[in-house]
């Protein structure tokens, strides 16, 4: 036997189990009164009387259940649930009495004339509020059951939540950590420390001084510990543009950067640290493999009402480790992690080469 058809069984055996419990029960309280009032006891007719109205009970069941679930008293429109029930819980409660009233004369009970009718009469004075109270019984187990549910389902997302944001600030960490990490090679600093002593020797102090203010600022925001997942367009393109002002001075003539940002998308939020690894790719496998260097370009729009697209474009060379759709280095594969934690399905970052020449990134997101 499978374990369905075994969970079945069990469950079906509980059930049945159940009601007859329910019979014993009732029918123990039967015995008991008439053995405290000296009256003799009617063993056959209390067995009938509690085993037949247990198993109406258990036939109609179901039925009320579902119609619990299908119809809950909850806060909108509870009136006419409430209404609903009220009138099902008469029809019900006159249903259990008519199947007694069927089944009990063909078993022979000493009270009652042996026919539906009489037995009907006699019983809906007796049993019609105890069957009011079984159906209403019913519909709040039904209930308490459907906000139990509830309570579980509520209680698995809120983990699941929590587990998703600890994933996400251990990404956004990590980027935190990948952002520096590209900034403090080697080579950048030694070649960012170069120019700012070609920069003191030529008198350029304002200069000097402000390539190092940058450098301090780049570093800073990088560490910085109260960022959120998402900030607006407009404080990563200042982030951006502390990077690319060094990068211009690592350069100097050979990079060219120009930036086309839709006004209406500057308050858009997007994935911190989302632009640096794209303009950082587009500078390390483009323009640095040339001798004339190039131009990068940056720029956003808004699609549809409901997309935000970012576009990041350089004319250097389309090398497969720049146009390597997958991914190249920690950078960028952790943005597309962070991506499709954040958007799931609304998202995608294509790395491509552009029609004309050069290599294009680009991002798209759902516009908030």
């Amino acid at each position: 036997m499978n374990r369905w058809l075994q969970s079945r069984l069990i469950r079906w055996l509980a059930y049945v189990s159940g009601w007859a419990l329910f019979a014993l029960f009732f029918m123990s309280e039967d015995v008991s009164r008439s053995l405290y009032q000296g009256r003799p006891v009617e063993w056959r007719g209390d067995l009938i009387v509690w085993i037949t109205t247990a198993s109406a009970w258990a036939l109609l069941t179901p039925v009320v259940w579902y119609l619990a679930g299908r119809f809950p008293i909850e806060r909108q429109l509870w009136w006419r649930s409430l209404l609903f029930h009220m009138v099902a819980g008469v029809m019900f409660a006159l249903a259990e009495e008519s199947i007694f009233a069927a089944v009990t004369p063909r078993l022979g009970l000493p009270w009652f004339k042996p026919t539906f009718a009489a037995t009907f009469r006699a019983v809906l004075p007796i049993d019609f509020h105890l069957n009011l109270i079984m159906y209403w019984l019913i519909v709040g187990a039904r209930h308490t059951f459907i906000y139990y549910r509830r309570y579980r389902e509520r209680e698995r997302e809120a983990a699941r939540l929590e587990l998703r944001a600890s994933e996400l600030q251990n990404q956004l960490g990590q980027a935190r950590l990948d952002a520096l990490k590209m900034q403090l090679r080697p080579h950048f600093l030694f070649n960012t420390l170069n120019a700012v002593v070609v920069l003191v020797r030529q008198g350029r102090m304002h200069e000097a001084d402000q390539m190092l203010t940058n450098l301090s600022e780049l570093l800073r925001q990088s560490l910085a510990s109260d960022q959120e997942q998402e900030i607006p367009l407009r404080e990563e393109i200042d982030f951006l543009k502390l990077y690319l002002e060094i990068e211009r001075v690592r350069f100097q003539d050979r990079l060219v950067v120009e930036m086309s940002f839709d006004p209406e998308t500057l308050e858009a939020a997007v994935p911190c640290l989302l632009l640096q690894p794209l303009v950082e790719n587009a500078i390390r496998h483009g323009i640095a493999r040339t001798a004339d260097g190039g131009r990068v370009s940056v720029g956003s729009r808004q699609i549809d009402d409901s997309m935000l697209e970012i576009q990041v474009y350089n004319d250097g060379p389309s090398n497969s480790g720049q146009a390597n759709n997958k991914g190249v280095g920690v950078g960028l594969s952790n943005t597309r992690a962070r991506l499709q934690e954040l958007y799931q399905d609304r998202q995608s970052l294509r790395i491509e080469r552009a029609p004309g020449g050069g290599v294009l990134a680009t991002v798209r997101l759902p516009l908030h």
